[in-house]
């Protein structure tokens, strides 16, 4: 599956195109310029969910059919996960579609540098045991984790001189901020 090339490149524009023809419905926001994250310029979180909701019938076809699976059951799991509200049974179909995911997902594992083993994508376990305990993910997001992420860590490594003890170094700058 390589959309690099000149074939790449026509399939990416016949996904866009079968995108941009999709008919316009309540709270689905149009993707003229593409439906891949490139194309979109600091999408919102509904934008992303509306995305998501039109994804695979757009791109089925061209992949295999373990990932359209592991694609489908990704995509049940968010929105189970993004509901406005919950029932047991939601959060045990929740929980399944996680299951199939797991199942599914190491076709996407030769792509993954880390081979999908990554806090995020662990992460998606507690989903349901969290929304138990504590009501309903809206809104919930990373971004201020990722953040704080920069300013300790990426900021202060820039600074280091990257040939002496650059923990040292990174420590003492977070010291004196």
């Amino acid at each position: 599956m390589d959309l690099n090339g000149t074939k790449g490149a026509s399939i990416i524009e016949e996904i866009n195109n079968r995108a941009s023809m999709i008919p316009q419905y309540k709270d689905h926001r149009r993707f003229n310029q593409g439906i891949f994250p490139r194309f979109l310029r600091n999408p919102t979180y509904t934008e992303w969910r509306s995305n998501m909701a039109i994804i695979l019938p757009c791109c089925y076809d061209y992949i295999p059919l373990q990932a359209a699976l592991c694609l489908r059951h990704f995509l049940d799991f968010v929105m189970h996960a993004t509901a406005e509200e919950h029932t047991e049974d939601s959060l045990t179909e929740m929980e399944e579609s996680l299951d199939a995911y797991y199942k599914y997902s190491p076709i996407f594992q030769k792509y993954s540098p880390s081979g999908l083993n990554f806090p995020k994508n662990h992460m998606l376990q507690k989903y349901a045991h969290d929304i138990r305990s504590r009501g309903i993910i809206r809104g919930y997001s990373t971004t201020s984790s990722e953040h704080q992420h920069t300013i300790d860590v990426k900021k202060p490594a820039k600074r280091t001189n990257g040939r002496f003890d650059s923990l040292s170094q990174m420590a003492n700058f977070i010291q004196k901020k």
